[in-house]
């Protein structure tokens, strides 16, 4: 029996390190566009069949190197993590011993060490994944400069040069000792002819849709330009009927940022669940966020939905506070406080929102109602409810210094949307004196918008005033997202 076990072992591991070949053929295409929406067992079978038929081409294993690397990422589960990490030597191996002049080869083998790179990431396994970034890199210069005409390398490489282009000034340091360079401007570029490459020839376009979730990603979070990214939003709706689930998720995350709510909503609710594709459970996360912005209090049944099936640990605890807030909207405060009882046990906080879960379930106190329900408005792009919330609540409802400094930060932030900004910066400075001293986020963030203001204006002076006052804050909430910030503003105006 032992016996039989090894030689059934051996035969898979020489099939995986004796490839000859990478033809990434025409069904190859097919299926890898297949495993993008996630629809992995139409992609299984093929593998299986090619496998048995052509063990010894490598572009079997990339594909099936696709759907270990999703089901690792999406699920979070120790058992998807390690089937990756286990077979990584192996399919290492299989792409080495590809005959070189493939650049497929290449290609595979950095994509996997940057795919390794970021599930190790996830698990905050920072050193390896340190190292697994600069190896990645560096087999996709050298690959870029063997093969230069191959386009698929464009997709590696802007991604590397965008991230390497967003890192904070005071860590630049660390990639230039890397050996690793690059702009935000030299990535998008890449990004974009990658996408204009696969619009336009038959043999790329099975990259479109990835190609235009990676170029719109780059658009909103790292060019921090949202029209761009609505822009490119759009043509991606216009170019491609089925964008699966990943594509519903970056349309819906733009829309979020451009204020579409009710286009984000319609968006994740037209993504159809089905037994042939893999679950995205934290697309009912997102619809229960949306919904919650609304006051739609059956919100509370996507964010079980995304409880019930996720098995990982991002956004957990976030979920659970929100079950919690929709309690207490619904005046059950014990409601309230038993879900945020949970929402300590379950999860992890490796998000933002889920440190968010965590303090305010720490704290014990439970939410002004009031500053709740204008909060939830105000995120969902009703400022008129938002403001008539705060308004309309009943004198000596803001007693508490946090209910104070969020009263005026929430008006403030309010006008400021409206396009009110006189009144705006007149609640942000009122903000900022009377939260300088204590640890809350709202004095530190009401500088940060001032100074945006100022420089939207152009008055320079005032924006890099209030830049620095913003730095000049210590030890309080989102202290490096919103130093970054500042920050980055500064050196847009040449006045570090």
């Amino acid at each position: 029996m032992r016996r039989t076990l090894l030689i059934g072992i051996l035969i898979c591991c020489s099939q995986l390190v004796t490839a000859t070949t990478f033809d990434f053929n025409k069904e190859c295409r097919e299926h890898y566009q297949a495993i993008f929406n996630l629809q992995f067992q139409k992609a299984e079978k093929f593998i299986a069949t090619q496998k048995a038929s052509q063990p010894v081409n490598a572009a079997v294993f990339y594909l099936e190197q696709q759907i270990l690397f999703y089901k690792a990422f999406i699920s979070e589960e120790d058992a998807d993590f390690l089937k990756f990490r286990s077979e990584f030597d192996l399919r290492h191996d299989a792409y080495n011993s590809v005959p070189g002049g493939n650049p497929w080869a290449g290609y595979a083998t950095s994509e996997m060490y940057l795919q390794s790179a970021i599930l190790k990431l996830k698990r905050k396994e920072y050193l390896t994944a340190g190292y697994q970034l600069r190896k990645s890199y560096k087999i996709a210069v050298s690959n870029q400069e063997k093969f230069p005409s191959f386009i698929p390398n464009l997709k590696t490489l802007g991604f590397f040069h965008a991230v390497i282009g967003a890192v904070p000034d005071n860590y630049v340091w660390l990639a230039n000792l890397a050996g690793m360079h690059g702009t935000i401007k030299q990535g998008a570029s890449e990004l974009t002819k990658l996408v204009e490459a696969a619009k336009n020839d038959n043999d790329l376009h099975f990259l479109l849709a990835e190609s235009y979730f990676l170029r719109i990603f780059i658009a909103s979070h790292f060019e921090k330009d949202p029209e761009l990214a609505m822009k490119l939003t759009d043509e991606m709706v216009a170019q491609i009927s089925d964008y699966g689930p990943l594509g519903a998720f970056i349309i819906a995350n733009t829309c979020i940022s451009k204020g579409l709510f009710d286009r984000a909503l319609t968006t994740l609710q037209q993504v159809k669940a089905t037994s042939q594709q893999y679950p995205l459970f934290y697309l009912d996360y997102l619809t229960g966020i949306l919904k919650l912005n609304k006051m739609q209090l059956d919100a509370q049944k996507d964010f079980q939905r995304f409880l019930d099936g996720f098995k990982g640990n991002s956004f957990v605890k976030a979920a659970h506070q929100k079950i919690g807030w929709i309690h207490l909207l619904q005046k059950d405060t014990a409601g309230y406080r038993q879900a945020l009882v949970v929402a300590i046990k379950k999860g992890n906080d490796f998000t933002d929102e889920d440190k968010q879960a965590v303090k305010e379930a720490q704290t014990g106190i439970i939410p002004n109602i009031y500053l709740l329900r204008s909060r939830l408005y105000f995120d969902g792009g009703n400022y008129a409810s938002s403001l008539t919330e705060l308004a309309g609540a009943p004198a000596g409802s803001f007693n508490r210094l946090q209910d104070q400094l969020e009263y005026t930060y929430r008006l403030a932030r309010i006008f400021d949307k409206k396009g009110q900004k006189t009144k705006a910066l007149h609640y942000y400075g009122q903000t900022y004196e009377n939260g300088s001293s204590t640890t809350y986020y709202f004095a530190a963030n009401a500088a940060l918008l001032s100074a945006i203001i100022y420089e939207e204006q152009k008055k320079n002076k005032e924006a890099i005033e209030w830049y620095k006052k913003c730095l000049a804050l210590r030890n309080h909430e989102y202290q490096n997202s919103i130093d970054q910030k500042a920050e980055a503003g500064l050196n847009r105006l040449n006045a570090k």
